[in-house]
């Protein structure tokens, strides 16, 4: 890991400072250990460790949604998403001959009107039961997966876990979404079907 990544990156929880520890960045105002893997710091809230030695405490006890990179930059990484969140998927805003940190850079990636109004639709078509009709206010958005892939764009598609399942949505990017080869709009998805986002490809391990 570059040595100077501790002063650049900051706790995405409360925006402070970290310093480099056991192979982990700690920031010692939320008590939380981010781990490094592969040289790549993983700097989402949902990964950290409790500096008391127990897991976060944020980390929801209902069962989560879980997703493995098997192709691409990212390759051999994995991320979580809890019931009722989503996230987005797509690439760092910074200077794009820049090598973007997984999970670490512009965290929240920024959606236009347009792109607020195609969520809208394509959640309120795939997440829907007898006893309501989800809608963008159903899911709280956590931290985006910022993958290193220049072949996406930079907002490029988003995830859900609802009543319904999980499922996926393409934000109009320039390439497509593509679930098991197909290029899709929206589809909700089964264990081990594989999500492709130009060269990066993720299962979803159920």
């Amino acid at each position: 890991m570059d040595k100077k990544l501790p002063e650049i990156l900051v706790c995405p929880q409360c925006r402070g400072s970290l310093i480099s520890a056991s192979g982990a960045l700690v920031c010692k105002a939320c008590q939380l250990k981010y781990p490094i893997r592969d040289g790549i710091p993983i700097m989402l809230v949902d990964e950290a460790a409790s500096l008391k030695g127990n897991r976060h405490q944020g980390r929801s006890s209902e069962p989560v949604a879980t997703f493995r990179i098997i192709g691409g930059p990212n390759k051999g990484l994995s991320f979580h998403l809890d019931h009722f969140t989503c996230k987005a998927l797509g690439r760092a805003a910074s200077d794009p001959n820049k090598t973007a940190i997984f999970g670490s850079i512009d965290t929240t990636l920024a959606l236009d009107e347009g792109t607020k109004g195609l969520i809208q639709h394509y959640v309120g078509k795939q997440f829907k039961d007898t006893k309501s009709k989800a809608d963008t206010g159903s899911f709280k958005r956590t931290s985006d997966i910022i993958l290193d892939d220049m072949t996406i764009s930079r907002l490029h598609a988003m995830i859900f876990y609802g009543e319904t399942g999980v499922g996926v949505l393409d934000l109009v990017s320039r390439n497509g979404t593509f679930v098991n080869g197909e290029e899709i709009e929206s589809r909700l998805l089964k264990k081990d079907d594989a999500i492709e986002l130009g060269e990066t490809k993720i299962i979803f391990e159920g």
